[in-house]
């Protein structure tokens, strides 16, 4: 092989599975290059970046066959950047890296400045690591990679849990230091808006894990659309220059789309939903975890058999709220009431029959060896029937298309399959509330899809949907209801309509809003947003 980096004829299995994670794939990546990764959900992407950068089979076992050609030193940024850390503070963790690379003590003040200024890390040094936001940790962990100065820089979406304000800011961050420094970068991601337009290649993988397109983006975009919609490829939403000239031209196709999509949205707004009695209501609640308070102040009320999507910035409380709603998280001040009953006063029994809940990281969820078994262990516990519990496990299973995983253990998933069965485990009971962190994130847009249109069948059905999210779309089209929590208050309730035809709001809370109204606004200022 003549290659900085790459395989040739690689494929991949895992022990406990029977069919390879990637068939015979074959990549050259040289030295300077910004490569993407694409692929459906389960394709092989994070298995191959695993394999490029010695993760696999030196961490994780798994038969390997082919060659492959890494570099000696190599650095991963993972979704969850607090699984990488291991000191308590922001100085501790940069420090750690470079005693790895022997760095004398007197130098090490000086490199953690100099470091922390690089990725625009602007926190004091003795910062607990526990209370930086999602975006904040994001950059800690790229400054703790930098700091081991690495041959080659791996990134498995290491924007999958931040905001879209956040996600913005490291895909700058990541420009820029790609500019300044040469380094060579390998990404896997699922929203390209804000990478891929800076990209030197990118490689495209089926469902199979086999290659079918290597190219310039613009290329790939171009000859393998129909493919990659087909896959379930999130497909970027605009470039710049095309931008200005839907703004300016009313005719424009893309333009009369978006419109056609804002009139509709006004007519649904002027219509209405109809009142229904309410399900949650918090009064002057505070909420935190540890010994400490996120958000307080919280009012809301919460129809029954709505969909209420609840977005801010990382660290703004979002999660937390959703957990203090099945009591994972305690109230510290004011009252809860579920049904007109206080959240406190429901037994454990009563409240889990009513209320299902999917964590942000779906691994929490996971107590059993295979995915079968995951999804039939609360039907167990219950004492059903061996007949009941395989005709709804395996409509489950086929629901969210895992039968052919139905054996495999959970761990061995790709993340969109974990996610897609954490969801799964609490459709088991038809409980009346789901409370659902973030269900998307690491999804590709057909089974993103997919999701939604289950839990919307399930909401038609009666069923109250509560859901942490950071894709406005999914806000837009789906909520009937949308909470903003903003430096520590619930700051807005209301329909998404409401919040995102308000410039002021969402220049207040630091939204990115859907196309449609992105056009509104630009139209109103007589300039591109």
């Amino acid at each position: 092989m003549n290659s900085y980096l790459g395989c040739n004829n690689l494929s991949v299995r895992f022990y406990n599975r029977s069919e390879t994670v990637l068939d015979s794939l074959s990549l050259s990546i040289q030295k300077g290059e910004k490569v993407l990764i694409l692929g459906p959900s389960g394709s092989g992407k994070s298995t191959l970046i695993s394999v490029l950068s010695g993760i696999i089979p030196e961490h994780i076992e798994a038969e390997v066959k082919g060659e492959v050609d890494r570099r000696k030193s190599a650095g991963v940024m993972f979704q969850d950047p607090d699984s990488q850390f291991c000191m308590l503070r922001v100085d501790e963790e940069i420090a750690f890296s470079l005693e790895n690379r022997r760095v004398p003590p007197e130098d090490m003040e000086r490199m953690i400045s100099s470091l922390m200024d690089q990725v625009g890390l602007n926190v004091d040094k003795k910062t607990p690591i526990e209370t930086l936001s999602g975006g904040m940790k994001q950059r800690l962990a790229l400054a703790c990679l930098l700091a081991l100065e690495p041959e080659v820089l791996f990134f498995d979406e290491p924007t999958a849990q931040l905001d879209p304000v956040s996600r913005n800011a490291i895909f700058a961050l990541l420009k820029d230091v790609s500019e300044k420094t040469g380094q060579t970068m390998v990404f896997v991601e699922h929203v390209l808006d804000g990478c891929i337009e800076w990209m030197d290649r990118v490689i495209l993988l089926n469902e199979n894990g086999r290659m079918i397109g290597d190219g310039k983006p613009g290329d790939i975009l171009r000859l393998y659309q129909r493919q990659m919609k087909e896959a379930g490829i999130w497909l970027p939403k605009l470039y710049p220059a095309v931008w200005e000239e839907v703004v300016r031209d009313e005719t424009h196709p893309l333009a009369v789309k978006l419109s056609a999509e804002l009139k509709k949205k006004e007519r649904e707004e002027e219509s209405g939903t109809p009142k229904s009695r309410t399900l949650i209501r918090t009064e002057d609640a505070a909420i935190g975890y540890r010994k400490k308070t996120v958000a307080d102040g919280i009012s809301v009320q919460i129809p029954k058999g709505a969909w209420v999507s609840v977005i801010g910035e990382n660290g703004s409380g979002k999660s937390t709220f959703l957990k203090s709603l099945i009591r994972l998280e305690a109230v510290r001040k004011g009252r809860i009431y579920l049904e007109d009953c206080e959240l406190k006063k429901w037994s454990d029994k009563d409240l889990y029959d009513k209320a299902g809940f999917v964590f942000q990281n779906p691994e929490l969820q996971f107590i059993q060896d295979s995915v079968f078994e995951e999804i039939a262990y609360g039907a167990r516990q219950r004492n059903w029937s061996g007949e009941e519990i395989e005709k709804k496990t395996s409509g489950l299973l086929q629901e969210f298309g895992l039968t052919s995983h139905r054996k495999a253990h959970p761990f061995t998933l790709s993340l969109g399959q974990k996610r897609r069965l954490s969801v799964a485990t609490m459709l088991l009971f038809d409980q009346d509330l789901l409370l659902l962190d973030e269900p998307t994130f690491g999804q590709d847009e057909k089974t993103s899809g997919e999701l939604i249109k289950r839990l919307k069948e399930r909401q038609e059905r009666g069923t109250s949907i509560i859901m942490v999210t950071h894709d406005m779309d999914i806000v837009d089209r789906h909520s009937d209801q949308v909470i903003v929590f903003h430096k520590g208050k619930a700051a807005y309730q209301g329909t998404p309509y409401r919040l995102f035809s308000d410039r002021s709001l969402i220049s207040r809370f630091s939204i990115v809003p859907p196309l449609h109204y992105k056009l509104m606004h630009a139209r109103e200022k007589k300039v591109p947003v």
